[in-house]
């Protein structure tokens, strides 16, 4: 047996996700509720140079202080993940990139619509950064991929998807 929706009710409407009350029938055939947020997918850009470092961007973040992640942000209404991944990527590092693989995507959480987008960036071309006004400030470093991977795994990457989508492109580079 699977969750079946018997009722939905919208308790929450905001500019980027949409939160939903919706009253269920659980896999043992109870009656539930479940809290469910719709939000739009994210892409993340891992953009290596030809010397294999990795681009980062920092930034400080209104709930998580400063953070180091790479590039990356939501997907707009009819953008592909891959369209968003080179806005995003311009926007933030000023990269552009001749060469993309895609890594694969993941959900971000079990009552959260959102997945979040792999990509894989070479070829870089850098030029001027087009930071939204919510990106004040943000700054491009250049890491070598074991520092970024040992910062994935100590905690020094405050975000889950940015330290998976290391560990992800240092396996794909790794196996090339």
């Amino acid at each position: 047996m699977s969750w079946k929706q018997r009722d939905r009710e919208t308790a929450l409407i905001a500019p980027r996700f949409v939160v939903h009350l919706d009253q269920v029938t659980r896999p043992d055939g109870q009656p539930g509720e479940v809290w469910v947020t719709e939000q739009p997918d994210g892409a993340l850009i891992v953009p290596v140079d030809d010397r294999g470092r990795v681009g980062m961007v920092r930034s400080v973040t209104y709930v998580h202080g400063e953070i180091v992640t790479p590039p990356g942000g939501h997907v707009e209404s009819g953008e592909s993940p891959k369209d968003a991944g080179r806005r995003e990527l311009l926007e933030e590092a000023g990269l552009t990139a001749r060469d993309w693989t895609a890594l694969g995507s993941v959900a971000l959480m079990t009552r959260n619509t959102a997945r979040l987008h792999f990509f894989v960036a070479r070829g870089l071309t850098l030029g001027e950064q087009r930071l939204t006004a919510s990106e004040f400030g943000m700054t491009l470093e250049w890491w070598e991929m074991t520092e970024a991977v040992n910062a994935a795994y100590d905690g020094r990457l405050t975000l889950s998807g940015a330290s998976l989508g290391i560990l992800m492109a240092a396996r794909h580079l790794e196996t090339e």
